[in-house]
């Protein structure tokens, strides 16, 4: 027996699957009629293929029966709706066949792979190395097209699941090359990879990692089918020899088939908001770096998993409580958290002042000072007032930091110090102005100015938007010790 099994098996451990006979599977697979069957325009498959995806039909339905994420998804029972799910398109070729997918599960599970077959003789050939269609323009990282499926990266968006599958074999390896390639001899033009970044490593992956084009694909047949135009167009076979062979591997490998619930499969929502997931793993040196856009888009999923991976976590893609102690943890161990990178990440700035709040409210609080007379409390506001709006004690001119000096230096200096009291003063300005009788001689002097020629719905947001600033302004002051705090009584 050759010595395949090794790399391959560790492929199953990592996922907690059984390890399967992969040489008995391949032995079926090259017996079977469907290892002779001429394809359309395409003629004989390569037996390596065709030992492949027997291999990697057992190892979908040996992690089917684990409640592994992306089986589930590749088993669920067709949806019915054709533009998105490829079964669904071919109801009524599967029909015609006497194969049904209303039901999820491994007969849906072993249906989808059928048609895969036929898929990847129509885009490759069957063959594990193919480059991307030269004659095409789509030379970039996420559109350059490789591997037995012709897939490209930008269809990851279509399923969590793919960007996952992505970090786990990129992270652990596997997939059965030495299967797949049995009996294909690779054209160097094939192993080239196009741009950089994520695109290329999918390209990559898809080559030299067989199963994970076989994993990635069958989940984005069942979520984007218009990505693959051989399916749009209905010139992918169906071949009864490709059902029963699988037939013959489901029989090899009975006793793994559970019952799969009916999708959709609900996920855990996130501990903390995605904008903070984010935030934190940007911190902790996520590569690349994640918009912080509060969108749980596919390269969110695929940094949690490499974070979970990195921390010895199930790779789910999800940020669950153990994901987000841990990720707590090593934010901890960093220091800190630093001010937000830009000034007008008001969304930042917003869940500092809330931070910041929090902590304040931990604080002990003082007993309640004895009432003071009228006066003595009118000078006491008029002290915290001053605090609040004055740049510094010392007269001299503090340097501006990233909120007060957003607008320039020249504005951020004359502005510096006194955006809240123009804001306040303004605003309550506004409001008493806005409430002159147009009718009263005051009115009539104010009617030029303010609501019935329209200043006063623009002005009051206006001076309420420059309090805000000037609040954000001094919360930064007071973090870089550019500005004294209120004075104690």
């Amino acid at each position: 027996m050759r010595q395949r099994g090794e790399r391959e098996d560790t492929m199953l451990d990592r996922t907690s699957t059984p390890t399967i006979d992969a040489d008995r599977i391949a032995q079926i697979a090259a017996s079977s009629p469907l290892a002779r069957v001429s394809w359309s325009g395409r003629g004989r498959a390569p037996i390596g293929y065709i030992k492949g995806m027997a291999v990697m039909f057992a190892v979908a339905q040996a992690k089917l029966a684990q409640g592994d994420p992306a089986a589930l998804e590749m088993a669920k029972a067709a949806s019915g709706d054709s533009q998105r799910d490829a079964l669904a398109h071919y109801a009524s070729e599967f029909a015609a066949l006497g194969m049904h997918n209303d039901v999820s599960g491994i007969d849906t599970l072993r249906h989808l792979f059928v048609l895969m077959i036929g898929l990847g003789m129509r885009e490759s050939s069957g063959r594990y190395c193919e480059g991307r269609d030269q004659s095409a323009p789509n030379t970039e990282a996420d559109t350059a097209e490789a591997g037995l499926f012709q897939m490209s990266w930008d269809a990851n968006g279509a399923s969590r699941e793919i960007p996952r599958l992505l970090a786990e074999y990129q992270a652990s390896g596997g997939g059965y090359h030495d299967i797949f390639a049995e009996g294909v001899t690779p054209r160097s033009s094939e192993l080239s990879n196009f741009g950089s970044g994520t695109g290329a490593t999918f390209q990559r992956l898809c080559k030299t990692c067989p199963g994970f084009a076989v994993e990635a694909a069958a989940v984005g047949l069942r979520n984007i089918r218009k990505h693959w135009g051989p399916i749009n167009r209905r010139e992918v076979e169906l071949r009864p020899e490709a059902d029963d062979m699988l037939r013959q591997v489901q029989s090899a490998t009975a006793g793994m088939q559970v019952e799969v619930p009916s999708g959709p499969f609900p996920r855990p929502e996130p501990v903390h908001g995605i904008l903070w997931l984010q935030q934190s793993l940007n911190r902790l040196g996520a590569r690349p770096p994640l918009d912080e856009d509060g969108e749980d888009g596919p390269l969110t999923q695929a940094v949690v998993v490499q974070f979970q991976q990195a921390s010895g976590l199930p790779a789910t893609g999800f940020a669950d409580p153990a994901t987000i102690a841990a990720i707590e943890r090593r934010l901890a161990q960093s220091g800190p958290t630093p001010m937000p990178s830009r000034p007008d990440d008001i969304v930042a700035w917003l869940e500092r002042l809330v931070m910041l709040l929090e902590k304040l409210q931990g604080k002990k609080i003082a007993p309640t000072p004895p009432v003071l007379p009228p006066t003595e409390q009118l000078r006491k506001a008029i002290e915290v007032l001053s605090a609040i709006v004055s740049p510094g004690t010392d007269g001299k001119s503090q340097p501006l930091g990233q909120v007060n000096g957003a607008l320039g230096d020249t504005i951020g200096q004359l502005l510096n110090g006194k955006k809240t009291a123009i804001g306040v003063g303004g605003a309550l300005l506004t409001s008493i102005l806005s409430q002159v009788p147009a009718t009263s001689g005051l009115g009539q002097v104010l009617a030029p100015l303010i609501p019935s020629a329209g200043l006063s719905p623009f002005a009051m947001p206006i001076f309420l938007g420059l309090s805000a600033w000037g609040v954000l302004g001094k919360f930064e002051k007071w973090s870089q010790r550019t500005a004294p705090p209120p004075r104690d009584s």
